[in-house]
């Protein structure tokens, strides 16, 4: 998916999830930050593992190559 972020983004301000927190809220609490920039889907779907470490980064970055395709995908 193509997404060009712009050079204003800036990191988000969460905890990343490590696997052992709920996984809804941290997805509720990703798009309620996110979309203070953006509403759109390939830039969500690109931003988002970078609120993610440990465990959950290395479960979506074992993922085979473009498999979310939109953010309904992905949430």
């Amino acid at each position: 998916m193509e997404a060009n972020i712009s050079l204003g983004w800036k990191p988000l301000n969460l905890e990343r999830n490590n696997g052992t927190t709920n996984l809804d809220e941290h997805l509720d609490t990703f798009l309620t930050q996110a979309n203070l920039y953006t509403d759109d889907d390939a830039i969500l779907c690109r931003v988002f593992p970078t609120s993610l470490k440990w465990a959950t980064l290395t479960w979506y970055g074992g993922l085979p190559p473009r498999p979310i395709d939109r953010l309904d995908t992905l949430v």
